[in-house]
């Protein structure tokens, strides 16, 4: 995602006349390592002179709480915005969101982020996926404390590592505003597909689309591994399953891009469930679901079940099975298969 973001916003810069300085990024990551590997790949990308372009400034600590990172008065991004910075638009405190015409990004601004009013701005733009009420907890304090000084959007993504890597992702974001949009659309267009920027409605609705998604996924990912599990119980070829998932009513985004088959190349079993989107992040994700859900008052007994099975998952090995992609919940399936967990509840059963 970075890669396209900043190598794409570079490219612009030496396509327009209108922008006096070329474009900097400053990165804060936890993994040392991480940072180095980023600086690496834009060398590769765009040699040494768009390298000399992104400078790590600090890391942070892996688990980081996303609201004292905006709002800590001491170290948060809100302390560093100047208090004199100018409105974006005077309706950009505004928290209402009148999307539906513009919603697939048409007649928004194409320029490369430039401010229509030629002023100075602040753009937030969080890709955390995070509880939706905290995400409007957020927008709302920086937008009453900046007094529109600043606009803060909450734009998480889905794609998987692939898309990332290809500038395909899907991103759903929340604004403030249409103009709030207007500025933000041209940077996250360079990390997603076409037509892959999809205003949701304001702050909070893009996280809300997202964890919508999470749990949809979750549930499906534990419905393919249950399926490909019993296929192989059954004496089924795996390649032969997969094929006929893949043409009839139960394919998915998960049988289709991410089936835990080693068997499949490139599948997130061909490479022992390293990388992809990990089981942790998953158990995570269904959690904020679920807890949006109990504030809605709405029953979901999948995704109940889907935690307290990614809850499993995570605990394997030591926890080691937490930082693997999430389809390793079928290697998790046949682990407990040997053991016989199924077969000794059916024998309690019987007594």
């Amino acid at each position: 995602m970075a890669l396209n973001l900043f190598a794409k916003t570079y490219l612009a810069y030496h396509q327009s006349t209108s922008l006096p300085d070329p474009p900097e990024f400053l990165i804060c990551e936890a993994d040392p390592a991480r940072a180095e590997a980023f600086l690496d790949a834009l060398k590769q990308k765009g040699g040494q002179e768009l390298r000399s372009r992104a400078n790590i400034v600090g890391s942070g600590k892996e688990h980081v709480d996303v609201e004292s990172v905006y709002l800590d008065p001491q170290t948060g991004i809100l302390a560093g915005i100047p208090d004199s910075a100018p409105a974006l638009t005077p309706e950009s405190t505004s928290l209402t969101f009148d999307g539906a015409e513009d919603s697939d990004g048409e007649g928004f601004a194409s320029s490369a982020g430039e401010p229509a009013t030629g002023k100075p701005h602040t753009l937030l733009i969080d890709g955390t996926t995070l509880d939706p009420t905290a995400a409007i907890r957020i927008a709302e304090t920086i937008h009453e404390k900046t007094q529109g000084g600043a606009a803060m959007l909450d734009a998480p993504v889905s794609g998987g590592i692939v898309a990332a890597e290809a500038g395909q992702l899907t991103i759903m974001f929340g604004s403030p505003s249409l103009h709030a949009s207007s500025l933000a659309i041209p940077f996250l267009q360079r990390m997603a597909r076409k037509d892959g920027v999809i205003a949701c409605g304001g702050n909070g609705a893009g996280v809300g689309v997202k964890v919508c998604n999470n749990l949809i996924l979750a549930i499906n990912q534990i419905g393919l591994a249950e399926g490909l599990a019993l296929g192989k119980s059954l004496g089924i070829e795996p390649t032969l399953l997969h094929n006929v998932i893949n043409t009839s009513s139960g394919q998915s985004w998960s049988s289709r891009v991410n089936t835990p088959l080693a068997e499949v190349p490139n599948s997130p079993g061909s490479r022992g469930f390293s990388g992809g989107f990990q089981s942790r992040l998953m158990l995570k994700d269904v959690g904020l679901a679920l807890s949006a859900a109990h504030t809605c008052d709405l029953p979901t007994p999948l995704g109940w079940a889907a935690k307290s099975v990614y809850d499993e998952v995570c605990k394997e090995d030591d926890g080691a099975w937490a930082s693997k992609d999430f389809s390793v919940v079928l290697e998790w399936l046949k682990r407990k298969q040997e053991q016989g967990v199924e077969r000794g509840w059916k024998d309690g059963k019987s007594e």
